[in-house]
């Protein structure tokens, strides 16, 4: 008798065990099944606000018009979108490396082969910017407009286009005195008729 009770004993501590392991199992799992997963992946942020910008290209090119180009892009990329340039583009007169702004108009002048064909200026007209509107940005100006200002000629306009292209672009109207020629007198004299 003793033993029969002893293998009843046993035989529920065998029935027991596998329950609690299948307890046991069934909580650990729900655990991990509640507990919040954290995968550490980089984030790609796109700006799609303001990603281009339209431009107007007129004038000696194969296919004038009006083109969507991405911000930042310079006159070289916008005159391939427009098919090139025409065998009678004037090509010394143009500057290729032109950082483009939204709703710029580019005009294209024709090469002068005789003293009688009327030479063309190029143009290249920036949307009015708001405060700054008849202002000239010297961060863009070409150098005809930055002649137009009192005290600037060619020379010291050439010297601001090498200064901004060559060492960098001037962050405030006041870092146009660190190009050579231009000091407090000259500046205090066009600080009102420029902008960046």
């Amino acid at each position: 008798m003793k033993y029969l009770n002893r293998l009843k004993e046993v035989n529920k501590i065998l029935i027991i065990i596998p329950i609690i392991i299948i307890i046991i199992t069934l909580s650990l799992i729900t655990k991990k099944d509640n507990q919040e997963i954290i995968i550490d992946t980089p984030q790609v942020i796109e700006e799609t606000i303001n990603e281009f910008i339209y431009i107007d290209i007129k004038g000696e090119v194969n296919n004038p018009g009006v083109y969507k180009i991405r911000v930042n892009s310079r006159l070289f990329q916008a005159l391939e979108l427009a098919g090139g340039l025409t065998n009678d583009a004037d090509t010394l007169r143009i500057n290729l490396s032109l950082k483009l702004d939204d709703e710029t108009i580019i005009y294209i002048p024709k090469i002068v082969y005789t003293d009688n064909d009327i030479q063309e200026d190029p143009i290249i007209s920036l949307p009015p910017q708001d405060d700054d509107y008849g202002l000239i940005n010297i961060n863009n100006a070409t150098m005809s407009e930055l002649e137009t200002l009192k005290g600037i000629g060619p020379s010291t306009a050439s010297a601001i286009i090498e200064y901004r292209e060559n060492i960098k672009e001037f962050e405030k109207i006041e870092d146009i005195m660190n190009v050579s020629g231009i000091g407090e007198a000259t500046f205090n004299s066009i600080k009102n008729d420029i902008t960046v």
